[in-house]
């Protein structure tokens, strides 16, 4: 949430956006109004800094929309009396850093590694073409993340299971890699749906990467990865299956906030982001999973009006 402002030196709001404003009508018209009094100092002091100084200054303010995050960041400067502030709340943006991070880690391990192999191989040319294909795909995860940070999806109507076509070669080539045996089974249906095609593989990525740590943690018996896209009333449903280790029912109910995870190298970034990007596209999220016997994520994606 961005917050702008423009004030008096003593504080006073003269005009604000419309995030602004929610605040000015929740806690009073004085940008002071926005502190309890023992950061209060701290608010008038940056006022001060800010009234005598030509330049841009930064500051963390702890303010009352803190909360569970550090604060607000505000940029600040001073044009003929009046101040002019933009707020941004740290909470957000560490979680969009954070979830950043995530996504472009894969590829640039990859990278890391065909050039490690490049070096000791002495054949550069050899990766190359591997080399170019995840920078490609860190471009493509870039492009995605600027759209979904805009909430500006590019849909277009797809017929599920050519949908479905796609998805399935990204998790059988997933599947290839780590030696996990893996099947499908896909519903024909004549209605379509308006996806944007590279954010639902982006969410089918995160899937099965977590359905293959499940299954590569087995003991005794072999892990198997299972696609089904099945037709329902109100759209068509995408589920990806394991029978990997499962996951208890009061871990299950925290899966898919922002920062849980079990996973002692993860962030639990991957699966909110999943259900950010499907509920973007009007549909729902859905996760059941039996201790022991495996665990199965689908995700609902209305058919287009």
């Amino acid at each position: 949430m961005e917050i702008r402002f423009s004030l008096t030196s003593e504080g006073k709001i003269l005009s604000c956006n419309k995030n602004g404003q929610i605040l000015a009508d929740r806690f009073g018209n004085s940008f002071l109004d926005f502190f309890d009094e023992q950061f209060m100092q701290e608010a008038m002091d940056y006022l001060k800094s800010v009234t005598e100084s030509s330049e841009v200054i930064p500051a963390l303010l702890h303010d009352r929309l803190s909360g569970n995050g550090v604060g607000t960041l505000y940029n600040g400067f001073c044009k003929n009396g009046t101040l002019f502030l933009a707020g941004f709340q740290t909470q957000l943006m560490t979680r969009l850093a954070s979830e950043l991070v995530h996504e472009l880690r894969n590829p640039l391990t990859v990278i890391k590694g065909f050039f490690q192999l490049s070096s000791l191989t002495q054949d550069f040319y050899k990766y190359q073409g591997v080399i170019m294909s995840e920078i490609d795909r860190m471009h493509l995860l870039l492009e995605s993340f600027l759209k979904s940070c805009k909430n500006e999806l590019k849909t277009k109507p797809v017929l599920p299971d050519k949908l479905s076509s796609q998805l399935i070669a990204l998790m059988a080539s997933e599947c290839t890699m780590r030696r996990v045996p893996f099947d499908y089974d896909v519903a024909f249906s004549e209605n379509a749906c308006n996806v944007d095609i590279s954010m639902i593989k982006q969410v089918i990525l995160n899937l099965t990467r977590n359905a293959l740590d499940a299954v590569e943690a087995l003991s005794g018996r072999t892990g198997q990865l299972f696609f089904r896209g099945t037709i329902e009333p109100d759209g068509y449903r995408f589920a990806v299956e394991d029978n990997g280790i499962g996951i208890e029912n009061h871990v299950l109910k925290k899966m898919g906030q922002p920062f849980f995870t079990t996973k002692s190298s993860g962030n639990g970034i991957g699966l909110s982001l999943s259900k950010k990007i499907v509920a973007e596209h009007g549909g729902s999220f859905c996760m059941s999973s039996v201790p022991g016997h495996g665990t199965t994520i689908s995700f609902l994606l209305p058919f287009a009006s």
